[in-house]
């Protein structure tokens, strides 16, 4: 499971429609992610798992699979156990088992907010996140999609709001998972935890 403190306000990014690896310099998403990183409130009182799965529906998601029950991620692009879990679970959404939900935030790296904002603003969500997946670098630890230069403010705002949220939840750590159990209540656990998916597969609803 990654975290890592969140101090302030997320990196810009633009569109590229093509989920190519990224090239983008270092140093200019290291200075962009710091002209972006201003003070925020400290420590926000965290919220209930019902309020967090009330605020996820007003939030910048997407789904990955049709069919089966549905399991909410908070994944950041750049997150190697984000990306275990996405290979864990393919398997289990390719066999009609489960829907995820995908919920992109970006505070790992100074590239991860301009990656989440390539997914965002992708024609395919699904496509454009299987291609971060796909071609992770485990070594580095960084998803293989482009980032992003210079987004609008609404996809801006979307990674924003959408990491502030995952701070809400008591911790900023991914993956962040959150879905109904079978006593139609909602559980919220950060990272797999020792029974990884198996556990969640026999309670979810």
């Amino acid at each position: 499971m990654k975290k890592r403190r969140l101090t302030g306000l997320l990196l810009t990014g633009w569109l590229i429609t093509l989920p190519l690896a990224a090239t983008a310099a270092p140093a200019q998403e290291r200075m962009l992610f710091q002209e972006m990183a201003k003070p925020q409130h400290a420590n926000p009182k965290a919220l209930p798992p019902s309020a967090i799965a009330a605020e996820i529906i007003h939030a910048q998601t997407f789904l990955v699979g049709h069919l089966g029950p549905e399991l909410t991620a908070f994944m950041d692009p750049n997150c190697i156990w984000c990306h275990r879990f996405y290979e864990k679970a393919l398997p289990i959404i390719n066999a009609g088992k489960l829907r995820l939900r995908v919920v992109l935030v970006g505070f790992l790296k100074p590239s991860s907010p301009a990656k989440a904002a390539s997914i965002l603003m992708s024609n395919n969500l699904a496509k454009a996140l299987a291609y971060d997946e796909s071609h992770f670098n485990t070594q580095k630890e960084e998803g293989g999609i482009r980032p992003a230069i210079n987004p609008p403010p609404l996809m801006r705002r979307a990674v924003r709001n959408n990491t502030r949220l995952l701070i809400r939840t008591g911790e900023e750590a991914t993956p962040t998972l959150l879905y109904r159990n079978k006593q139609k209540q909602w559980e919220l656990q950060h990272g797999l935890g020792s029974h990884g998916l198996h556990k969640i597969m026999e309670n979810i609803s």
